[in-house]
Parts: structure tokens; C-alpha cells; sequence
């Protein structure tokens, strides 16, 4: 309950960040029009939208950029299934 309150609370704040998320979706950079396949690192602003490829985002002193859950979840899984095999 009060997550949701929070999240309710903080969306314009929210929908202003970049995320670090991976492409569910083929789709371009905003800056420098690269391809960013299925499964590649991308930074993303809801608000806008934008999507921007990596080096794009780290070369604009402007973003700041932080993981998203669902990336960070993802690469928990790719870890655990390094070390499985």
C-alpha cells in the first residue's frame, strides 16, 4: 500500500528519469539512429519517449541514468545461469 502511494506520489518525477532496461522491441536511438536489437542494453525515458543507445547516453553529460528493476533482474538470471552451466 504504501509503495503505491509512493509511486502515485512521485510519477512525474518518475516518468522524467532514464532507465537502463534491455530492448524488448527492434527499435532506433533518438541520437544517432543505431539499430538496438532484441536483448542489447538500452537507455529509456518514458517521458518523451526516449531511447537511446548506451554509448549515447553515457556521452551526454545531461543523463543520468540508473538500472531498472526489471534489467537488474535479468542480469541476476544471466549470473545464476553462468554459474549453473
Amino acid at each position: 500500500m504504501a509503495i503505491a502511494t509512493t509511486k502515485r506520489q512521485n510519477v512525474v518525477v518518475m516518468r522524467s528519469r532514464y532507465y537502463l532496461t534491455t530492448v524488448k522491441r527492434v527499435c532506433r536511438c533518438s541520437s544517432c539512429g543505431a539499430k538496438l536489437r532484441l536483448g542489447d542494453d538500452m537507455v529509456f525515458r518514458k517521458d518523451g519517449p526516449v531511447t537511446l543507445c548506451v554509448r549515447c547516453a553515457e556521452a551526454d553529460p545531461l543523463i543520468d541514468y540508473r538500472p531498472s528493476l526489471r534489467w537488474e533482474k535479468e542480469q541476476r538470471r544471466r549470473r545464476q545461469g553462468r554459474m549453473a552451466a
